[in-house]
């Protein structure tokens, strides 16, 4: 015969907890009452542990993890350049606002994680004073780490074309028998656009080591203008052009039509001044030249008219004296 906590068991175990911890409640002091209870907060803890072990599941599935900062290694040339301006606009959306994308790392033989993207991340989180950060693991090896780390910055839309420029070109050293079409389709790009991108490798190394420290002075587009002028015999006029550029001192286009000109021949050509033909203190007409043109300017159509015949004379005795 069943007890009546049998009955009471049978009769509530299909009942789902509720909230029972208010606090103008009394505990319950019969037995059914207690029994009750006790069987609603049970019901209410085995819905959270269920709960927690599907999110556990989940940041297990994706690799996701806390990872204490001071197991975070940095790895040369992964870092993505920032302006001071961009730095400290992350560094104040971090120190207001939660970390929506994880950084990206993977186990070092030697202990802790080198980061494979996310050194920006990283770096603000400790200034802010943090001490662990979300992290998705990776597995791979050395060389697809290097390639995940050019992919994740790629992603960035404000990334600079010659940073672009360097990670692909860092591919291309490792795998030389890529095309640039399989690159770009790796990449998810137009192979039109490595192609181009490519041509930073043709431009002076002077330029190459400006840009270093500018990446973002200039673009694909005026890169590859330059270069092409590069190859024509005007790498200095390149070079002084991209110097201008990184300065601040002229725009792409400037600097583009700047390297197509004979900088230092336009400079020492200086603009001739023009011959006045004067009567009394007035001027009869003006003389100029400019390389292979003469230019003559009267006060009046009528005294240039009248002076044209003569001017043809001069020009026609000129003319069998050369032949």
């Amino acid at each position: 015969m069943m007890s009546i906590y049998d009955k009471l068991g049978a009769k509530t175990a299909g009942i789902k907890a509720r909230n029972v911890e208010k606090p103008a409640e009394k505990a319950p002091r019969s037995a059914p009452g207690m029994f009750l209870n006790a069987t609603q907060r049970l019901d209410a803890a085995e819905a959270r542990v269920e709960e927690l072990e599907v999110k556990l599941k989940e940041a297990e599935a994706s690799g996701t993890r806390e990872i204490a900062l001071d197991q975070l290694h940095e790895v040369g040339g992964r870092r993505r350049k920032l302006t001071e301006q961009q730095y400290n606009e992350l560094k104040e959306n971090l120190r207001n606002n939660p970390l929506v994308t994880p950084i990206t790392v993977r186990k070092r033989a030697e202990g802790g994680f080198e980061i494979v993207s996310g050194n920006n991340r990283v770096e603000v989180f400790r200034e802010l004073g943090r001490t662990s950060i979300p992290a998705a693991l990776l597995e791979s090896d050395d060389d697809q780490a290097e390639i995940n780390a050019f992919y994740a910055n790629l992603l960035q839309p404000d990334l600079p074309d010659f940073e672009k420029f360097l990670g692909f070109k860092k591919i291309i050293a490792k795998h030389p028998d890529l095309t640039h079409a399989q690159v770009a389709e790796g990449a998810g790009v137009s192979r039109s656009f490595v192609t181009q991108l490519m041509a930073f490798d043709d431009l002076p190394s002077d330029a190459i080591t400006i840009l270093n420290d500018r990446p973002e002075a200039l673009g694909a587009n005026a890169a590859q203008d330059l270069a092409g002028l590069a190859k024509k015999g005007r790498a200095e006029q390149v070079v002084r052009a991209i110097a201008r550029l990184a300065a601040g001192e002229i725009d792409q286009a400037r600097a583009v039509r700047e390297a197509a000109v004979d900088i230092i021949a336009k400079a020492g050509a200086a603009k001739p001044e023009p011959i006045r033909i004067k009567i009394g203190r007035a001027t009869y007409c003006a003389i100029q030249r400019a390389d292979k043109v003469l230019r003559i300017q009267f006060q009046s159509a009528e005294e240039a008219e009248a002076v044209q015949d003569a001017i043809r004379e001069v020009l026609e005795r000129r003319a069998m004296q050369t032949k």
